[in-house]
C-alpha cells in the first residue's frame, strides 16, 4: 500500500509540470463524442481503435471541481492512467511477488510518461497481460479459455494496437494450420470489426489516419546501426516488421507471457519510429527479467526524460544535455542500444552469461590497472 500511494502521488506531482500535445488532441475527441460525431470522420489527431475514445467520453463526464474543460479532463486522464498503473502492480504482485512489482510501480520512467505524456500505451498492456495469461494458463490444444484469451487480445489491439504482429508469434507456437488460422483470425476479426460502427462516414479517416499513419520515422536502432546500403535499398519499416517475425518464428518455443515480454522490448528496439512514450512500453517485461543494463537503460531514459521538451522540459538538464531524442547527448539510440544489449543479455543461458561477465570483469580490471599505471607514470 505504501507503494501504491508513494507511486500514485508521484505521478500526480510529475502531472504538476503541464501537458503536451497528447492532451489538446484528448480535448478534441472528447468534443466530438459529447456533440455526438464521428471521430475518425472530424479529426486527424486520432489514430487509434475505438475503445480510448469511448473511455474519453466516459471520463469527461464525470464531475471535477476545475471548471476549465482541457485541465479538468487532463487531471481525469492522468488518474485513470496510474489506476491502470496500480492494476498492472497488482498483477505483477500476485504472479511474481512485491519486489517486481515495485520495479515497476517505481521506475521513475513509467511515473513520468503516465504523469506527464498521459499516453495509454499502459492500459493496451494491461489488457495484453490479462489476454496473454490466460492463454498461458490454458492447455496446448484450443479451449474456450484459448479463444477467450484471443478475444482479449483482439480487444487490446482495439485499445492501441502495439501489438499489431503477436498474434504471429502466438500462431508459430501452433502444429496445425488450423490451430495457426484461428489463432490470427480472431484477434484480427475483433479489431477489424471494432471500427464497423464508423465505417460509413469515417472511412477515409480509419484508412489515413489508423492504417497508414507512421510516426515520425527516426528508427534510432536502424539509423544508428545498419549500413547505409541495408537502409538504402530496404525500406526502414520493411525492416522492422521483418525483425519482427523473424524474432517470433525464433522464439516460438517459448511460452506466451515470456513471449509477450520478449515481444514488447523488441518492439522498442526494432521500430521504425520512437518516441518518450515508447520508452515505458517494456517495463513491465523489464522488470520481471531485471538485469544490471536494464537498470542503466532505466536511469538513462528518466535522465532524458527529465530534460526532453516532450518531456518534464528542466531546462538546466537541457543546457547540459539538450531536449530532443535525435540530437542529446542522452538520446533514443543510446536507449535502444542499451535495451538490445539487455535482451542479448536476458537470452544468453545462465553459463554463458557468467563466462560474459566474468571476462567483461577481467577486462575492466586490466583497463583500470593501466589507467593506474599511466597516472603514476614519471614525468
Amino acid at each position: 500500500m505504501l507503494v501504491i500511494v508513494a507511486g500514485a502521488l508521484l505521478r500526480l506531482a510529475v502531472a504538476q509540470r503541464g501537458f503536451n500535445f497528447d492532451i489538446a488532441s484528448y480535448r478534441i475527441v472528447a468534443d466530438i463524442m459529447a456533440n455526438g460525431g464521428n471521430v475518425y470522420e472530424e479529426t486527424q489527431r486520432y489514430n487509434y481503435g475505438p475503445i480510448w475514445f469511448h473511455i474519453l467520453a466516459f471520463l469527461d463526464t464525470l464531475p471535477f471541481p476545475i471548471s476549465d474543460p482541457l485541465l479538468s479532463l487532463r487531471w481525469k486522464v492522468t488518474s485513470f492512467l496510474s489506476i491502470t498503473d496500480i492494476a498492472i502492480a497488482v498483477c505483477l504482485y500476485r504472479w511474481y511477488g512485491f519486489k517486481i512489482a515495485t520495479l515497476f510501480f517505481l521506475n521513475p520512467i513509467s511515473i513520468i510518461i503516465t504523469g506527464y505524456h498521459s499516453q495509454f500505451d499502459n492500459l493496451a498492456i494491461l489488457m495484453a497481460l490479462i489476454s496473454i495469461k490466460t492463454l498461458d494458463n490454458s492447455s496446448n490444444k484450443l479451449s474456450y479459455k484459448t479463444l477467450l484469451g484471443l478475444f482479449l487480445l483482439g480487444v487490446c489491439l482495439s485499445i492501441k494496437h502495439l501489438l499489431f504482429l503477436f498474434p504471429f508469434w502466438l500462431a508459430f507456437k501452433n502444429t496445425r494450420w488450423r490451430d495457426k488460422l484461428i489463432t490470427l483470425s480472431i484477434p484480427y476479426t475483433v479489431f477489424l470489426a471494432s471500427f464497423l460502427p464508423y465505417l460509413s462516414k469515417g472511412a477515409d479517416g480509419i484508412l489515413n489516419h489508423v492504417f497508414l499513419y507512421r510516426g515520425f520515422a527516426n528508427a534510432p536502432f536502424w539509423n544508428g546501426v545498419a549500413p547505409e546500403v541495408i537502409i538504402d535499398k530496404i525500406p526502414i519499416f520493411v525492416l522492422f516488421i521483418g525483425t519482427l517475425l523473424f524474432l517470433g518464428l525464433f522464439l516460438r518455443t517459448k511460452k506466451p507471457l515470456e513471449s509477450l515480454y520478449l515481444y514488447t522490448i523488441a518492439l522498442v528496439i526494432f521500430s521504425s519510429a520512437v518516441a518518450n512514450q515508447y520508452l515505458a512500453i517494456c517495463l513491465v517485461a523489464i522488470s520481471v527479467h531485471s538485469n544490471y543494463i536494464y537498470t542503466l537503460y532505466s536511469v538513462a531514459g528518466t535522465i532524458y526524460l527529465l530534460a526532453s521538451s516532450d518531456g518534464l522540459h528542466f531546462s538546466l538538464l537541457q543546457h547540459y544535455l539538450g531536449k530532443s531524442g535525435n540530437s542529446s547527448v542522452i538520446g533514443y539510440q543510446e536507449l535502444v542500444f542499451l535495451l538490445f544489449l539487455g535482451l542479448l543479455l536476458q537470452l544468453m543461458s545462465a553459463e554463458t552469461r557468467t563466462k560474459t561477465l566474468h571476462l567483461v570483469k577481467k577486462y575492466i580490471l586490466c583497463l583500470k590497472q593501466e589507467i593506474i599505471m599511466q597516472i603514476k607514470s614519471p614525468w
